[in-house]
């Protein structure tokens, strides 16, 4: 277990700073990843953006994650309170699904597995995951916001926030506050695989937004945001 997640309340993995995760997907499951990667090619509009923008792509599934095993659950709504969500909460989201062959991916449990061992060490515990595919686009007619909701909290117990690609783009700073809302760390997730990994109860997190760097080109930034729930 990681002690200065639930001291400080984040890992932040970027640039240098390689664990053995980050070796391991770069190197032992290169072709692996690179075929999780690709898969966020696939990702499908997000029709429910309130601000009018159309400036995330997204897919979204559940699972339980326990004994070193993952099952998959019946696809649901994803919902999130007004509490949490101030912008997008209170009402049912339909977004379609993983593709299987994302889901079988052994990248997947690979990123699940180290998560899960950097906050419990006990193997029968029951995790629920929400787990996101986002990409936010920006043009020179709109920015991208990967949290239009602004500074939140999940309502989760720990997040995983994994950047996938980052193209063309400048911004995308994550910003990591204290429950007093006092700043407590930033990074900018610029290189695949880095990572930031959250405690929710200790702390709020929120992203500025993005821009291409050339604006006569396309920008994107992908993300894979796993929320992990005690059961």
């Amino acid at each position: 277990m990681n002690a200065q997640l639930n001291q400080l309340g984040f890992i932040a993995a970027v640039g240098d700073s390689q664990n053995r995760l980050q070796t391991q997907l770069r190197q032992q499951m290169a072709h692996a990843y690179q075929r999780f990667c690709r898969s966020w090619n696939q990702l499908l509009p997000d029709p429910y953006l309130r601000d009018g923008g159309r400036y995330r792509l997204r897919r979204y599934s559940v699972f339980h994650w326990q004994y070193g095993q993952l099952k998959q659950l019946p696809h649901e709504p994803h919902y999130q309170s007004s509490y949490h969500n101030a912008v997008h909460g209170g009402f049912n989201r339909h977004f379609r699904a993983w593709l299987p062959t994302t889901v079988s991916n052994p990248v997947f449990k690979t990123l699940i597995a180290w998560s899960v061992e950097q906050f419990s060490a006990n193997p029968s515990q029951l995790w629920r995951i929400q787990a996101h595919q986002f990409r936010i686009v920006a043009s020179a007619l709109e920015e991208g916001r990967p949290t239009p909701e602004g500074v939140h909290k999940d309502g989760a117990d720990y997040i995983l926030i994994m950047l996938l690609d980052r193209h063309n783009v400048q911004g995308g700073v994550s910003h990591i506050y204290n429950n007093q809302m006092q700043a407590i760390g930033q990074c900018t997730l610029s290189t695949s695989t880095d990572l930031l990994l959250v405690n929710d109860h200790k702390v709020y997190h929120g992203v500025t937004p993005i821009l291409p760097e050339d604006k006569s080109q396309a920008a994107w930034r992908d993300v894979l945001v796993l929320t992990f729930h005690r059961q």
